[in-house]
């Protein structure tokens, strides 16, 4: 089984780590031909970049620019060794400035009451702020102008939410944004009813705190997709019509900004970051729709139990929030409700104690650990492969999608074996490539060279 392996390292701090050469030949190991950087890249603005944006030019941090020459030689090394190179940290959250990231319309999260709060969170840029394009296009060609060698860029986000406990990462993955000027001008100019999606929205909210076994079970049981359920369950269909907003809303980000890399250079290559399909008709990333603009998507295989992101704790955070608005209800009709929303059943998963056998109690909210039991293979054998199988279906090339493979972000971390299941699950539901995120240490990287595609070496004659 062999993979075509892509890797990112988060930031120049790989410079540290390794010498230049002793780094390409890591790569070499497990037949990487595409490199990714996560850093912000060493540049020096040009403010022609920045016309129209009234978020203005930032150079990074000094101790980014001390770097430029060690990146310079990094990235080129790289393309005459035959790699191609992408950027991640062009994205405006890697700014490496928050006050002038900061200048970025904030999502607005609806609360039970019907009031809106603004999102208190570095990642809670609205994507239908009209501050985000136009700095972000100059971000992309000050990385053009400065390092020509590089072959495309990777976006990550934003996104709507689809998290239901409240406050986590200061709402900005809450289901229940984003309902500020942004986005009311976005339902406007995209034909929407702002105000009626709103109440469908708060009518959602309301129905999954007073939660009863007959409207549990007719949720359940309905035979449409799981936001048709939701809306028929809930007795609102402006649910169906906020949930299409967020589709159509990410969609036109998405187009928009492929349109601007391919203006800055039609050679250049946009790959764009999603959740896993369970989670992206809530966050408004349609794969099928998005590939369209993209030249690749890059769905997340983010796994773990605890901190934020992972498959497994996003599962027990609706089931646990469910339990504590709707205790009279117990915890596996809870579970099948969860199961129907997001389209997959976690093998032996009966009750809440079932979940946190996963993970340390004291590290489900902060905090990495590697205390608690591995997820059972079956996960890998059936929710994995569903997924990966799903994500390839909906975007119809295989050779098209990339998923972004991680262990943590915080919570348990993934062990090497976990993720060898992972990739095995992958590759059997048709994966051809992924963009392995993992930490470079033995046990993963060991992981990553068995599933590299290596040219293999001639034989000598007997």
């Amino acid at each position: 089984m062999k993979l075509e392996t892509w890797v990112m390292v988060p930031g120049w701090t790989v410079l540290d780590q390794f010498e230049i050469p002793q780094f390409l030949d890591k790569m070499e190991e497990a037949g990487v031909k595409h490199l990714a950087f996560g850093g912000p890249p060493p540049v020096v603005p040009d403010p022609k970049h920045y016309e129209g944006s009234v978020v203005p030019w930032v150079p990074p941090p000094a101790e980014v620019m001390a770097r430029a020459d060690e990146v310079k030689s990094l990235l080129a090394a790289a393309r005459d060794s035959g790699m191609k190179v992408f950027l991640y940290g062009t994205n405006p959250h890697m700014c490496g400035d928050r006050d002038i990231y900061g200048q970025i319309q904030q999502k607005r999260v609806l609360n039970p009451d019907g009031s809106l709060t603004k999102v208190e969170s570095y990642w809670g840029v609205c994507a239908n702020a009209p501050e985000l394009l136009p700095f972000y296009r100059g971000r992309i060609q000050d990385a053009r102008a400065s390092f020509p060698e590089i072959n495309g860029f990777l976006n990550d986000g934003p996104e709507f939410g689809y998290e239901i406990l409240p406050g986590l990462k200061g709402d900005n993955w809450s289901l229940f944004n984003c309902f500020g000027p942004c986005c009311e001008r976005k339902a406007n100019e995209l034909g929407y009813d702002f105000e009626a999606f709103k109440r469908g929205a708060g009518t959602l909210m309301q129905w999954f705190r007073s939660l009863d076994l007959k409207s549990v079970l007719q949720f359940i049981e309905h035979d449409g997709e799981p936001i048709e359920a939701l809306a028929e369950a809930a007795g609102d269909p402006g649910i169906v019509d906020w949930f299409q907003f967020k589709r159509d809303s990410i969609n036109d980000y998405i187009q928009n900004l492929c349109d601007a890399v391919k203006g800055v250079d039609p050679n250049l290559m946009m790959g764009v970051g999603s959740r896993l399909p369970a989670f992206t008709p809530y966050t408004g990333y349609d794969l099928g729709a998005l590939a369209v603009h993209a030249d690749f998507l890059l769905p997340k295989i983010y796994l773990w139990m605890g901190g934020y992101d992972g498959l497994y704790g996003t599962f027990y955070r609706w089931v646990k929030t469910l339990k504590d608005w709707n205790r009279e209800l117990p915890d596996s009709l809870l579970i099948r409700c969860v199961q129907r929303l997001f389209e997959f059943e976690l093998p032996g998963v009966k009750c809440l104690g079932d979940l946190t056998r996963h993970i340390e109690l004291e590290f489900l909210d902060e905090g990495r650990t590697h205390l608690g039991e591995p997820f059972p293979k079956e996960f890998f054998d059936e929710v994995v492969h569903d997924q990966v199988h799903k994500m390839i279906e909906s975007v119809g090339d295989a050779e098209r999608v990339c998923p972004w493979l991680h262990t943590s972000h915080g919570g348990r971390i993934l062990t090497p074996h976990e993720i060898d299941l992972a990739l095995a699950a992958s590759v059997r539901a048709g994966l051809k490539t992924y963009l392995f995120y993992c930490p470079l240490e033995h046990g993963n990287w060991e992981v990553a060279v068995k599933y590299g595609h290596r040219p293999q070496a001639s034989q000598a004659p007997p």
